[in-house]
């Protein structure tokens, strides 16, 4: 009986070297010293107020349904309503985060109009810190009316690294573009950290303003098949997301999601973060 206990025991012994062996292994194969790395899905979408392609009615469960569905991380919102008329007095974005789950929000209004405000706002799955307001400067056109625009930011936590985003809806006219992109360029230039900038630039690819955001540093998540208006037959890219700089990157996909509830199509974009 005494040889059977001793027996057990150099049995257990073993078995138990065997396996912290093991897991040395596995380690040492993996690599001590590897970097961690984790990825994050970022979604862009002009909602026009939550009204579907020829209407003029506001449908905030089709757009949630759309972000439930594509599940990203961060959402970047364009022409989003708080308290106005035509939306109903509703705080869209408070709306569009309770039907989501997404409890993190930042919005801002740019224009007032109908007794409220419409503008941008960011949803996100990770708390949302340090959050800012940027207005972009605008000059008049003769008679036409120019709108003001602004740029949003904020910080994130994925796992250990801190990442800024920027959501922004840039003018209609390139002359206007182009002095909001350089003050675009200017904000986040300062930034020391991983930035992830997305929105509607109202600009297409070749055009001068998303050429010079690519010479400053961003990458643009969408290569080919990109075009997100109008959302029945879409015929131009408008719609963006980019990252800077490229080493804290890896890019993993992209996709323009085909719907109608608004005019513009959204697109998503998964990124590695190193």
């Amino acid at each position: 009986m005494k040889n059977l206990v001793v027996l057990l025991t150099l049995l257990f012994l073993q078995f138990q070297s065997c396996g912290d062996t093991t897991k040395k292994d596995i380690e040492k194969e993996n690599g001590e010293n590897s970097v961690a790395s984790s990825t994050i899905t970022v979604m862009s979408y002009n909602i026009k107020y939550g009204s579907p392609l020829g209407s003029g009615k506001s449908d905030l469960s089709a757009i949630a349904d759309v972000i439930n569905k594509n599940k990203p991380d961060v959402i970047f919102l364009q022409e989003v309503d708080r308290n106005t008329t035509r939306s109903g007095n509703l705080d869209q974005l408070s709306v569009l985060s309770e039907k989501t789950g997404l409890k993190s929000y930042y919005y801002e209004g740019a224009i007032d109009y109908q007794g409220g405000q419409t503008g941008i706002g960011i949803l996100s799955r990770y708390p949302l810190n340090d959050s800012k307001i940027f207005k972009l400067p605008r000059i008049e056109l003769g008679n036409q009316y120019v709108s003001y625009r602004i740029m949003i930011t904020a910080n994130i936590l994925v796992k250990d690294s801190k990442i800024t985003v920027a959501n922004t809806h840039l003018a209609l006219t390139e002359e206007n573009r182009d002095i909001q992109v350089a003050r675009i360029k200017e904000i986040l230039g300062s930034s020391e950290v991983p930035v992830i900038l997305g929105g509607d630039f109202n600009a297409k690819p070749e055009s001068n303003n998303i050429q010079s955001l690519l010479d400053f540093g961003f990458t643009k998540t969408c290569k080919t098949n990109c075009f997100t208006i109008p959302s029945n037959y879409p015929n131009r890219e408008l719609d963006y997301i980019m990252y800077k700089p490229a080493e804290r990157f890896k890019f993993v996909s992209h996709e323009v999601i085909r719907d109608d509830s608004s005019d513009h199509l959204p697109v998503i974009s998964v990124l590695e973060i190193h």
